[in-house]
């Protein structure tokens, strides 16, 4: 463990430990480039690992750490550089000076459901940012949730950010109990529903004075996670504390969307907060009446969400994303794959037909597909656009060469959707630059649905990876297929 004033990369000078936690250990550090005080994030790395395991654990967080430099919005605190020292990777990023929510809430007890409200507002829209690029935070909590002097908060700990839809840390335990959703403590993929969870969770914590899953040991609290429902939270109020309860909901499905989220906190903050949801003179009052548009929004008994409102944005052609294994037939994969697929549902928005090589996996058809609902404002075609636009952006800046991954530029297709675009990629081999894992990646947007066309293939020459015409031919069966 490097002690103070120890020099990193030979430029960040740390000054200070200001914390320590199961992803890592967080100093204060001066930049001596640029004269400037940055926080720098030790990230953890198991005794457990293998030498190899390591590095490939240093090559996963680096590449996360850059993912996550590329979030921009107010409430998410900037990384600006990753480092490696031998095996230990090391995150820079924005220092922040106010107090973490956990410990204000240990000060201030409960705080007022308007204020937490204002919270949760502005961490969600961190979230959004980072699901909107493919990236799940993983670990949201009222740790790292971070209070400034004006009470306006922000979303710190993007470093163990993952690809969406990922397993959990596949290396260690990045989370924390009583924060971490149910199908995460099950070793389940993550999506923007697991994030959202933690929200729930964190709010609860702030309303309450208490964690929702409050027990003495981190085994107890993880198997109340699984099986209990907590208390319903008694100083929220009805509307927040039913969204909070519909937010802790076990199954991801039945939980709301950030949308659906948005729209009951943005109902609950008011006159008693200011300007950026810092309690006005003290406690706010609670609020008795809310508007008629927040009031429609309920919780049904079986656990799951609707929002009401005809008059409400436009919904889009698909109320729910299409069942991704219906998008193409077994003898249309066969043809594009060249062999006799496997057909497989790896996720509920995700369907994949594998053609093996020999013993070996060798050629891998992948279709996703998702719905995107109305926003408070905006249509579910124009959220659908949004995050379309989003990913495009986002691709074009990854093109070039990271660590052992070339991406290649994105270019616009015509004749998927309503509009496409494409990009190709290779993965080296780890012990050859000749050979890699291939992708040819299709994104498409069709009214308020977002689909996703992935033709993989794990042994090809570095010299010739391309094979878009394999991937534009799926997604325009499945487009096809879309519009009857």
């Amino acid at each position: 463990m490097p002690g103070d004033l120890y020099l990193l990369a030979g430029r960040y000078r740390l000054i200070e430990r200001l914390g320590q936690g199961g992803a890592g250990t967080v100093w204060r550090a001066i930049d001596e480039v640029l004269d400037r005080q940055v926080a720098v994030k030790q990230v953890r790395v198991s005794d457990r690992l293998t030498p190899a395991q390591r590095a490939d654990f240093a090559n996963l967080a680096i590449h996360e750490a850059r993912s996550a430099g590329r979030l921009r919005d107010p409430a998410i605190v900037l990384v600006h550089d990753v480092v490696l020292e031998g095996d230990q990777p090391w995150i820079i990023m924005d220092l922040v000076t106010g107090r973490s929510l956990d410990k204000v809430i240990k000060e201030q007890g409960p705080l007022p459901a308007a204020y937490v409200a204002a919270i949760g507002l502005r961490v969600l829209s961190a979230l959004e940012v980072a699901h909107a690029h493919g990236m799940v935070h993983q670990d949201v909590k009222p740790a790292n949730i971070l209070l400034d002097a004006d009470g306006s908060a922000m979303l710190t700990d993007f470093g163990i950010a993952a690809p969406m839809g990922g397993h959990a840390d596949r290396f260690g335990s990045a989370g924390s109990p009583g924060y971490m959703a149910p199908e995460r403590l099950n070793e389940q993929p993550s999506g923007p529903a697991s994030d959202l969870w933690s929200l729930g969770a964190s709010l609860y914590t702030a309303v309450e004075g208490r964690a929702p899953f409050e027990r003495q040991l981190p085994a107890a609290v993880a198997a109340a996670v699984l099986l209990h429902e907590p208390p319903f939270p008694a100083r929220a109020g009805r509307e927040l504390g039913r969204l909070l309860m519909a937010m802790l909901a076990k199954d991801p499905a039945a939980r709301p969307t950030a949308a659906q989220v948005r729209h009951v906190l943005h109902g609950l903050t008011g006159p008693a907060t200011g300007a950026r949801g810092r309690p006005a003179g003290g406690r706010s009052r609670r609020r008795l009446l809310l508007p008629a548009a927040v009031a429609a929004v309920a919780v049904l008994g079986a656990g799951g969400w609707y929002a009401a409102g005809a008059l409400g944005p436009e919904t889009g052609r698909f109320a729910t994303a299409p069942d991704p294994c219906t998008l193409l037939t077994d003898t249309q994969a066969g043809e594009l794959a060249k062999g006799r697929p496997e057909r497989m549902r790896t996720r509920p928005d995700e369907c994949q037909w594998l053609v093996r090589d020999g013993s070996r996996p060798g050629r891998r058809l992948i279709v996703r597909a998702w719905a995107e609902k109305p926003g408070a404002d905006l249509g579910g075609p124009q959220v659908a656009q949004r995050r379309f636009d989003s990913e495009k952006t986002t691709r074009a800046a990854a093109k070039g060469r990271h660590l052992r991954e070339i991406r290649g530029g994105v270019t616009e297709l015509k004749g998927v959707g309503e509009t496409a675009i494409l990009q190709n990629r290779i993965k080296l081999h780890l012990n050859t630059n000749e050979r890699g894992a291939t992708d040819s990646v299709i994104l498409f947007r069709t009214s308020n649905l977002l689909g996703e066309v992935v033709w993989h293939r794990d042994d090809v020459p570095s010299s010739d990876p391309e094979d878009k015409e394999t991937a534009v031919a799926a997604a325009r069966l499945v487009s096809a297929s879309l519009a009857k």
